[in-house]
């Protein structure tokens, strides 16, 4: 068990659970055990690494944060290429099974671009105590304008793209260290999942989404534009942020931490709302007949 730099309150480790690496940050608090966990999913190309800053954010709070990886990466079951390319965003929704069902609690779902569609798949037929998407990929329903990037051979592993497409891409508003150094961990991705986060080709039913929702747009995100998050805000009754100074990166750098307190504020108040709801609820059963 080691602690973060600079926060030396949380702790932080890993562990294995049926094929997938989590990276655990905790605080112990006293009270822990009446809070849901909160399980960040990251995104394509992406690993456990992305949620550092907010991570211990979260943990400080009070709630044990789950950093899960995706099969194929960050120490999670290796996968072969000829599987790897036919993987979809769709099957991120087992990687992230095999992390909730530990629990007895409903978690809270905290997801990034490609993480983000798969978290909105899982809630469609897992219950979750609240929903928060960061700078989401949009399921087909939305109706957004397919991103043309190209994909080419969709028998080979796409990526990492080159460092200077990188930066535009994902890691907006970092500096050239910063940027080269998380450049560094990116991993290549399945053709498909890119295909599906920028065609927008898998469908969420909306109607099976009853948690909480909140959904978080950078301004100048050209991967899952503000317009598509606006609109998938709207299609689920969620409530919006607008980051006007961010772009895709919305969790890492400049302004990642406020973000992060913004969203565990947001976790605060929803969680806390239902719990109120639910011994109100309790209490007018009791005195039912």
């Amino acid at each position: 068990m080691n602690t973060i730099p600079g926060m030396p309150c949380i702790n932080h480790d890993q562990y294995d659970i049926d094929g997938i690496r989590v990276e655990r940050f905790t605080t112990a608090p006293k009270d822990a055990a009446q809070r849901p966990p909160l399980i960040c999913v990251h995104g394509g190309l992406h690993a456990s690494w992305s949620w550092q800053e907010h991570a211990a954010v979260y943990a400080a709070a009070g709630y044990e944060v789950h950093a899960l990886n995706w099969r194929g990466r960050g120490g999670s079951a290796v996968i072969n290429d000829d599987s790897f390319v036919n993987m979809s965003i769709a099957d991120v929704v087992d990687d992230i099974d095999k992390v909730a069902r530990c629990f007895d609690t409903p978690p809270v779902l905290i997801a990034h671009s490609m993480g983000g569609l798969a978290a909105q798949l899982y809630a469609s037929a897992h219950e979750v105590g609240a929903l928060v998407l960061l700078t989401p990929v949009v399921p087909s329903n939305v109706g957004a304008t397919p991103i043309e990037l190209p994909i080419g051979d969709m028998d080979a592993p796409w990526g990492p793209p080159p460092p200077d497409v990188a930066r535009q891409m994902f890691f907006q508003g970092l500096d050239d260290m910063q940027a080269a150094h998380f450049n560094a961990l990116l991993v290549p991705e399945s053709p498909l999942r890119v295909y599906e986060a920028t065609r927008w080709s898998l469908a969420v039913d909306a109607t099976k989404l009853t948690a909480p929702i909140l959904i978080v747009s950078g301004a100048l995100d050209i991967l899952t534009p503000p317009e598509t998050g606006a609109a998938l805000a709207v299609l689920y009754g969620a409530t919006y942020q607008l980051e006007p100074a961010h772009g895709h990166n919305v969790l890492l750098g400049e302004g990642a931490r406020r973000i992060a307190e913004d969203v565990i504020a947001w976790i605060v108040g929803r969680l806390a709302r239902q719990l109120n709801h639910s011994q109100y609820a309790t209490a007018a059963q009791k005195t039912c007949p």
